[in-house]
């Protein structure tokens, strides 16, 4: 069996990238080498050991449910080399951590159920509307008072994809949009990212169940009410985006 190579900082990284705070990190001598992690901000104790064992870190310490089992996963594939943390995730992590929403990002604590999927196409319309015109996430996982509680499933991009082709758009225009699969802590969290695009505002050529085909746009952290459209100003400001990048 051939021996891992121990690349400690790439695991640290991986680990900071998902939100643990490493605290400390000693190196012992027993029965070979080996390295325990603790954290700031999580009751775990993680060890990795250097042996032709590959996926034999041991997780203990004052818990939290389910935190076990997951993190040992994550830190035996990182040891491995078999995951590599998305560089976006660091920056969702930071998010979370703000404990507040604002104009480009919504945090939602479970996917919309499949009698709400208006709900859905409202809110990715309001993101992808924002007026900084900038990358717009749907942070999936994350209760309204802010408490990490993840999802069960990783959900699928083609779903959200298949679900907006369905839709007629002004212009034929469709957001455009990606699920990533990112990690707070032990828990999986999914983010639907909206691109920023030239093609602001995105609306809707026909009304889907309660979405009409007014423009609707994002404020701080609240969305246009779907009887409702953005203020004269917010449109205006949209419009002249979409003119602005109409060359690119």
């Amino acid at each position: 069996m051939s021996k891992v190579s121990i690349d400690l900082e790439y695991i640290k990284q991986g680990l900071e990238s998902i939100g643990y705070v490493i605290c400390d990190c000693i190196e012992r001598e027993n029965y070979g080498t080996n390295w325990q992690l603790k954290f700031s901000n999580s009751g775990a104790i993680v060890t990795i050991y250097d042996t032709n064992n590959k996926k034999n870190s041991v997780v203990n310490g004052r818990l939290a449910e389910g935190e076990q089992d997951s993190l040992k996963n994550i830190v035996d594939s990182l040891k491995c080399k078999e995951l590599s943390i998305d560089p976006l995730n660091a920056e969702i992590v930071a998010l979370i951590n703000s404990k507040k929403e604002d104009i480009y990002y919504d945090f939602k604590q479970q996917w919309h159920g499949e009698n709400k999927d208006a709900d859905l196409l409202h809110d990715i319309l309001c993101l992808a509307n924002n007026i900084d015109n900038q990358d717009a996430f749907l942070i999936v996982g994350v209760t309204d008072s802010y408490d990490v509680i993840g999802v069960d499933e990783w959900r699928k991009d083609n779903e959200i994809f298949n679900f907006l082709k369905s839709k007629k758009f002004a212009g034929d225009h469709m957001p455009d949009v990606e699920i990533k699969h990112l990690y707070y802590k032990y828990h999986k969290i999914d983010v639907l990212i909206i691109r920023s695009s030239k093609h602001v505002p995105f609306f809707l050529a026909e009304k889907y169940r309660d979405v009409g085909t007014q423009i609707y746009t994002r404020v701080g952290d609240t969305n246009t009410p779907k009887n409702q459209a953005a203020s004269y100003h917010d449109i205006e400001a949209l419009w002249k985006i979409h003119f602005q990048r109409e060359q690119e």
